[in-house]
């Protein structure tokens, strides 16, 4: 888990769309949580031992609860069928404060939403925060159908009550086409719009591929799982600048592997490269980048990387650690 945990009670717990529930999480004595901004996910630490991570859905505006929604996983991994079998008003869920590298940029003229399943989770948020500043956006929402959309009362009754922005809907075995990414992209081509997607990694590859005719700080996404290999290719020397120890990483190693071998405590959850609670900064060395965190500016400059599955380029890596 994070540094800051906190034991929220289960408020409620609500169905929406075939294997989802929706879970209002909220302080035992009704105190206001710690803030967060759309795109932001928390953890959820199971009794079994597992940490998922799940994005927050909700208003950021909300400062006394937060909302999750929790799809049933086929076949799960064990997070997602406890959070189902165990999840009741009144029992207790210990949870991290959220993590955010999905904010929505405040610069943008228009805001495009797509959402594939359940990645409509974090885009909810988004177009709530959206609507809440009067600032314009679209949501494009895509599932095989009515009856398996995740969050689809929820996203219907936002929709209804919305000034500022409209929803599409397009539900693939119901007879919908597919949704155009290159025509979406198109509107992004002389004016500020930016897009953001959440969704599996056949459909974010889809959303990228046709992105590339935009600047890519115009073009957002987060994936639920990695679609790269751990870095363990080269071997490196990795120093760590606060304790002056240096370890070497041999091919068929990441730098994970290393640390805890060597007691170097760090923060992890994922070991994917999704959820960015790992991320250090790089004093000097060229990281072998393999997250889906951060953007490919911050990639470029090199001052930060996941040490869970990235590696290294250069002979030797700095980390502050």
């Amino acid at each position: 888990m994070s540094e800051q945990t906190l034991k929220l009670i289960i408020h409620d717990v609500t169905e929406d769309g075939d294997d989802v529930i929706l879970l209002d999480l909220r302080a035992e004595d009704g105190a206001d949580l710690p803030e967060f901004r759309a795109g932001a996910h928390i953890d959820i630490c199971a009794d079994n031992g597992i940490v998922r991570q799940y994005s927050l859905c909700n208003n950021s505006s909300e400062r006394h609860r937060y909302l999750v929604a929790v799809l049933l996983a086929n076949p799960s991994r064990g997070g997602s069928q406890w959070i189902h079998d165990y999840a009741a008003p009144g029992k207790l869920l210990t949870v991290s404060a959220p993590r955010n590298h999905f904010a929505v940029d405040e610069s943008a003229e228009h805001s495009v939403l797509v959402a594939g399943g359940i990645g409509v989770t974090p885009i909810l948020a988004m177009a709530e925060e959206l609507e809440a500043s009067g600032r314009t956006w679209d949501i494009w929402f895509s599932a095989r159908s009515q009856k398996e959309a995740a969050l689809l009362n929820t996203l219907q009754a936002f929709a209804a009550r919305a000034r500022y922005g409209h929803v599409h809907y397009a539900f693939t075995r119901e007879g919908d086409e597919r949704i155009n990414f290159a025509e979406l992209f198109q509107q992004g081509e002389k004016t500020n719009v930016h897009f953001y997607c959440c969704g599996s990694n056949e459909f974010l590859d889809a959303y990228i591929e046709a992105g590339q005719v935009l600047p890519s700080e115009q073009v957002h996404y987060e994936r639920f799982t990695s679609d790269q290999e751990a870095a363990r290719d080269n071997d490196f020397t990795l120093v760590l600048a606060r304790s002056g120890k240096e370890l070497e990483v041999h091919q068929g190693e990441s730098i994970l592997d290393v640390l805890s071998r060597n007691d170097v405590k760090v923060k992890y959850m994922c070991s994917e490269g999704v959820c960015g609670s790992c991320e250090v900064r790089v004093l000097e060395g060229t990281p072998d980048h393999r997250d889906s965190v951060l953007s490919d500016a911050e990639k470029t400059a090199n001052d930060t990387m996941m040490v869970c599955c990235s590696g290294a380029l250069s002979k030797r890596l700095v980390l502050d650690l």
